[in-house]
């Protein structure tokens, strides 16, 4: 063991070294591939929605997508962290354009459009108290005119179950 514990030694700070220089590597060539592939990467990196959408389960997977990212970064996948990053942008982009429709629909009936967070939101204050019963009656008058003139987003098709689109 003295005789090969310093060339043991050397082997390991060697291999550390290696193990660094390819983690190095191969950072360097995930950055360059979603440069090519996604320019805005490094802002998108940043945005509490990006952040919060990591957060959430992959619909076909249902693991986190922060795992999801990780583990494509941990293999040096550039593909699959492109293709992560473009999921959350085009899910942002369509949720983008759903919002102007929104606001265009509302623009012309003069009516508003409720979204299944305001919803939710209407239900907690009066779970609350801070809603009178008057006030919910009126609420729940407007909100059973809203769902049948299909001012509700995100509202659920009573026939197929999926998602429909406001004012479909």
């Amino acid at each position: 063991m003295h005789a090969v514990g310093p060339h043991l030694q050397q082997l390991e700070q060697e291999n550390i070294e290696l193990r660094n220089h390819v983690a190095r590597q191969t950072k360097h060539n995930l950055d360059q591939a979603l440069d090519g592939a996604v320019p805005n990467w490094r802002e998108v990196n940043q945005h509490p929605s990006w952040l919060a959408w990591l957060q959430e389960r992959d619909v076909f997977s249902r693991e986190k997508r922060q795992r999801l990212l990780d583990d494509a970064v941990a293999k040096g996948d550039a593909n699959r962290v492109i293709a992560i990053f473009n999921g959350f942008l085009a899910e942002a982009a369509w949720q983008q354009g759903a919002a102007t429709q929104q606001r265009a629909r509302q623009a012309a009936t003069g009516k508003p459009i409720y979204t299944r967070d305001q919803i939710a939101e209407m239900a907690r204050r009066r779970r609350k108290g801070l809603i009178n019963d008057a006030d919910w009656a009126r609420w729940e008058y407007e909100l059973i005119a809203a769902g049948r003139e299909g001012r509700v987003a995100g509202a659920l098709d009573p026939e197929t179950g999926l998602v429909r689109s406001v004012g479909g």
